[in-house]
C-alpha cells in the first residue's frame, strides 16, 4: 500500500473523528473504488459510520438510503448482539431501513431487506422512556421490531405460510413482548392457519387470545372458522356473542353478514332482518350498496329510505339473548362491591356465591350502577390472568 493511501486513510478517518461526514465519505468513496484491498476492518467500519450517518440515522433521499445501506452491508458484517451490548453498524443500518420501509408499509421491500438480517444476533433487550405527563413506555427490541415486520409483511402480501412459520418463531423465541405484541402473533397465527385451512388450530390461538382481549371481532372470528369448518351451531353461539359484545356497528357488517347466512335456512326472517340491519348501516353512512341486496329489502316491502339502523339492532337483541342463553336460567343477587376505578367489581348471589363482572356488562340504568342493588345475571367463563384459570363470570346485568 503507497504512503499516499495511508494518509489519505489517515485524513478521512480524522475527518470522520471530526464529524465532517461528507469529507470522509468523499475520501473513503474515491479510494474505495480504486483500492478496495487497502481497507482494513477499521477503515471499513468508519466508512460505514459516515454514510449511516450522512444518509441512513435521518434519511433525506430514499435511493441514497437503500444505496448506503447496500454498500454498509457489503463493507461489515452482522456482529452478534443477542448476548452483549454494542452498536453495530450493519444491525443499525438495516434497522433504520426496515423501520422506513415499515412506516411506508413498503412490505415486499421489507421481506426483500429482512434477508439480509440474521435474527438469531438481535438483541433483546428492551428500553424505556418517560412521557410529559410521567407514564413509563416500554419500548420494543430489535428482535422484537424485526418479527413483527416481517410477520405483518408476510399477512399484507398473503403469503400465509411464511407468516405462520415467522409468527410462531417470534412466540417461541421473544423473551419480552410490548404492546400486547404477543397477541398480535398469535392473532397472524390465526389468520394464517385460517386461510390455509387450519381451522381447529385457527381457533386453538383465537380462543387463547380471547381469555386476555376480549373483543368482539375475536368472537367474530372464531364463529368464520367454525363456519367454515361445517359446525353452524358453534358458529352461531360464538356470532350471537360477537353481536352482543360492545363493538361500533358499523364494523359489524361482515358479523351481521355471517349471522345472515347462519339463519337464513332456519329462520329466513331473521336472516332478514340481518339484511335490514346491513342496508340500513349502509344507507346510514351513505356507502355504496349492493344491487342484490337492494333489491332483496325492495322485494320484502322494507322501507328502502330508513337510515335509523339502531332501531333495528335493539330489535335483533332481544333475539341475540335469547339464542345466546337458551340453555341458561338467569341468577340473581345483589352488586356487593364496586372496584374505585368503576370498571368492574363483584355480584353475589343469593346463595352466596360471589362472581366477577366487567362494568359494561351492566345493561340497566345507568343511575342505578351501585353497590347494594339487587340484579339479574348470566354465567359465562372468563380468564383470570393472576391466577391463570378459567372461571365463571357473571355477564348480561340488569337492576331488578
Amino acid at each position: 500500500m503507497s504512503e499516499n493511501i495511508k494518509k489519505d486513510l489517515a485524513q478521512a478517518k480524522k475527518n470522520y473523528q471530526s464529524k465532517k461526514y461528507a469529507d470522509a465519505k468523499e475520501i473513503y468513496e474515491s479510494l474505495y473504488i480504486e483500492h478496495p484491498e487497502a481497507f482494513t476492518i477499521w477503515d471499513k467500519r468508519f466508512y460505514s459510520w459516515a454514510l449511516y450517518q450522512l444518509y441512513v440515522k435521518n434519511p433525506e433521499n430514499e435511493t441514497d438510503l437503500f444505496e448506503a445501506v447496500d454498500l454498509i452491508t457489503r463493507l461489515v458484517d452482522q456482529e452478534d448482539l443477542s448476548k452483549k451490548d454494542g452498536v453495530c453498524a450493519y444491525t443499525l443500518s438495516m434497522m433504520k431501513l426496515l423501520d422506513y420501509l415499515y412506516k411506508n408499509n413498503d412490505y415486499e421491500n421489507i421481506i426483500v431487506w429482512a434477508e439480509k438480517l440474521n435474527p438469531d444476533y438481535l438483541s433483546q433487550k428492551t428500553s424505556t422512556f418517560t412521557t410529559d405527563d410521567g407514564r413509563e413506555v416500554k419500548l420494543a427490541s430489535n428482535k422484537e421490531k424485526y418479527f413483527n415486520w416481517l410477520s405483518k409483511s408476510y399477512q399484507e402480501v398473503e403469503d400465509y405460510d411464511e407468516c405462520l412459520v415467522i409468527s410462531k418463531k417470534a412466540l417461541r423465541q421473544l423473551t419480552h413482548f410490548t404492546n400486547n405484541s404477543d397477541i398480535w402473533f398469535k392473532w397472524r397465527v390465526a389468520r394464517s392457519c385460517r386461510e390455509l385451512g387450519e381451522y381447529d388450530e385457527a381457533i386453538e390461538y383465537l380462543k387463547d387470545i380471547y381469555k386476555f382481549k376480549k373483543d368482539w371481532f375475536i368472537q367474530w372470528e372464531i364463529a368464520e372458522n367454525y363456519f367454515f369448518k361445517g359446525e353452524e351451531d358453534k358458529s352461531l353461539e360464538y356470532a350471537v356473542s360477537a353481536a352482543l359484545s360492545r363493538g361500533d356497528s358499523d364494523k359489524k357488517i361482515k358479523l351481521y353478514s355471517l349471522l345472515e347466512d347462519l339463519l337464513e335456512d332456519d329462520e329466513p326472517e331473521i336472516a332478514l332482518k340481518h339484511s335490514y340491519l346491513i342496508y340500513s348501516i349502509r344507507l346510514h353512512n351513505e356507502w355504496s350498496i349492493d344491487d342484490d341486496l337492494k333489491e332483496q329489502i325492495t322485494n320484502a316491502g322494507l322501507d328502502t329510505e330508513n337510515t335509523e339502523y339502531w332501531k333495528i339492532e335493539k330489535e335483533l337483541k332481544g333475539y341475540w339473548k335469547d339464542l345466546k342463553f337458551k340453555n341458561q336460567q338467569p341468577h340473581f343477587g345483589v352488586i356487593s362491591r364496586i372496584f374505585p376505578h368503576g370498571k368492574s367489581g363483584f355480584v353475589k348471589q343469593d346463595d352466596g356465591e360471589s362472581y366477577f363482572f366487567n362494568g359494561f356488562e351492566f345493561k340497566g340504568d345507568p343511575n342505578k350502577y351501585r353497590e347494594g342493588i339487587k340484579v339479574s345475571f348470566y354465567l359465562e367463563e372468563g380468564y383470570d390472568k393472576k391466577k391463570d384459570e378459567i372461571k365463571l363470570n357473571a355477564v348480561n346485568i340488569y337492576d331488578i
